[in-house]
């Protein structure tokens, strides 16, 4: 049996297609406030496979589990998501699988509310533990926690403000932004110990 090929039966799990939609909400006597969020689009069958390796979707932190669909050729991206089982499936790569399938690669992360208080923007975005190589710290840093806010590419930041994360501040120390499917932030916030 060809080892592309995947029978119909196999496409048993019922997983979400996302997309980011966003709305401009105005208030009476406020400033307008603008909101992203995922939406879903549609629901698909795949099939689900966890995987025991992590699955790197941020450039500068840390990976997440990973788990790979199997679903019919249809529309979709990298700028897309998945909802599986309840849990946000970060899109890290889309590839054929013989004529009739898409093999899809993604990262099971927790989504976190973010607010640019500067811009009154409100956004979904994915918090990870920055990658760091071992080399002697300033002893300061060890009342900074350092992370990697990963945004949607539509979302933009602006080293030096600050954000605001599941409802805590946090300092924007840099952007990269070369990736043509999501921002990095790296963002720390000081800490009492």
């Amino acid at each position: 049996m060809d080892k592309t090929f995947t029978p119909a039966g196999e496409l048993n799990q019922k997983v979400e297609v996302l997309e980011l939609h966003d709305e401009v909400i105005a208030t009476l006597g406020q400033e307008p406030r603008n909101r992203y969020f995922w939406n879903d689009e549609r629901w698909v069958w795949a099939k689900a496979t966890p995987n025991a390796r992590k699955n790197v979707y941020s450039n500068h932190g840390v990976g997440a589990s990973g788990v790979t669909f199997i679903l019919r050729h249809q529309p979709l991206c990298l700028d897309n998501a998945l909802l599986w089982q309840g849990r946000h499936c970060f899109i890290t790569s889309i590839a054929p699988l013989g004529r009739a399938y898409w093999q899809v690669e993604a990262a099971l992360v927790e989504v976190s509310s973010c607010e640019d208080k500067y811009t009154n923007t409100a956004f979904p975005a994915v918090m990870t533990e920055r990658y760091v190589r071992f080399e002697a710290d300033d002893p300061y840093n060890d009342n900074q926690y350092e992370h990697v806010l990963v945004t949607p590419k539509a979302v933009k930041l602006i080293p030096g403000r600050l954000v605001e994360v599941d409802g805590k501040a946090w300092h924007i120390r840099a952007a990269h932004l070369l990736d043509p499917h999501k921002n990095e932030y790296d963002i720390w916030r000081e800490v009492e110990h």
